[in-house]
C-alpha cells in the first residue's frame, strides 16, 4: 500500500528533527553557539538555521544526482567526507582551547539594558582587541552543515529520500526532512544560547567553562568519528 502524503511528511519531519541531534552535529554547533552568549537568542539560533540550510542543500543536491539523474557516486566518498568532518571538529575545538590557553581569548561581561551581555574578545597581536562577528560563525556553521550533508548520515538521508515510491512523495519527504533538521538544530542552538545567558548571570567564568567544555567535546567527537571510519 502506498503511504499517504501526511504519513511521509510526518515521518520525514520526525527523522529530520532526530537527525539534528547526532553527536557530531551537536559538537560542531555547540562550540560555535556557546560563544554567542549574552546577546539575543536569535544570535545563537541563526547558527542552527545556517547549519540546517547547509545540510539540507547538500542532501538535496546529492538526492538530485542519485535519484533524479541516476548518478552513481563512489562508495569511498562517504568515509572520506566523514574524515573531513572529523578533522574539522578537531580543528574547531582545538583552536578554541588553544586560544584560551594562550590568553588570546576571554569572555567579557557588559551591561546592556540592565541585563548581562557577554562578548568574546580577542587579544591576538595581529587583530588587536576586537569582537568576533556573528556572521563569521554563521558561515562556519553553514560550512559544517554542508560537510555533514556529505558524510555518512547525509548518505542515509539520501537513501531514505530514494525509498519513497513516487516523485511527489520523495519531494514531500525531502522537504519535511529538511524542515525537521533545520528546526531541530535551531532548537539546539537556541537552547545553548539560553544556557549561556544563564551562565552570564553567574559571571564570565561559567560562560568560559561552557565554551571550553563544548570545544573539548568537539575534539573528542572528531577523534571518535575518525576512529570509527578507519577501524
Amino acid at each position: 500500500m502506498t503511504p499517504g502524503i501526511l504519513a511521509v511528511v510526518g515521518i520525514g519531519g520526525l527523522l529530520g528533527f532526530r537527525h539534528a541531534f547526532e553527536p557530531d552535529h551537536l559538537a560542531a554547533v555547540s562550540t560555535l553557539a556557546s560563544r554567542r552568549g549574552g546577546g539575543s537568542l536569535w544570535s545563537a539560533g541563526r547558527l542552527g538555521l545556517a547549519w540546517g540550510l547547509g545540510h539540507t542543500a547538500t542532501v538535496g543536491a546529492i538526492a538530485l544526482l542519485v535519484v533524479a539523474l541516476g548518478v552513481r557516486l563512489p562508495p569511498a566518498l562517504w568515509p572520506a567526507a566523514e574524515l573531513v568532518v572529523a578533522a574539522l571538529l578537531v580543528l574547531l575545538g582545538g583552536a578554541v582551547v588553544w586560544r584560551y590557553a594562550r590568553g588570546r581569548w576571554h569572555m567579557h561581561l557588559h551591561a546592556h539594558d540592565q541585563s548581562p551581555h557577554l562578548h568574546l574578545h580577542s587579544h591576538a597581536r595581529e587583530a588587536g582587541h576586537a569582537h568576533l562577528h556573528a556572521t563569521a560563525d554563521a558561515r562556519r556553521s553553514l560550512g559544517f552543515g554542508i560537510a555533514h550533508g556529505l558524510a555518512g548520515s547525509g548518505a542515509i538521508a539520501v537513501l531514505l529520500v530514494a525509498a519513497a515510491p513516487s516523485a511527489g512523495l520523495r519531494l514531500a519527504y525531502f522537504a519535511a526532512f529538511g524542515a525537521g533538521t533545520i528546526g531541530g538544530m535551531l532548537a539546539v542552538t537556541v537552547t545553548i544560547g539560553a544556557l549561556v545567558r544563564m551562565a552570564a548571570e553567574r559571571g564570565t567564568r561559567w560562560a568560559t567553562l561552557l565554551h571550553v567544555g563544548s570545544a573539548l567535546v568537539s575534539v573528542v567527537a572528531g577523534v571518535v568519528l575518525a576512529w570509527s571510519v578507519v577501524t
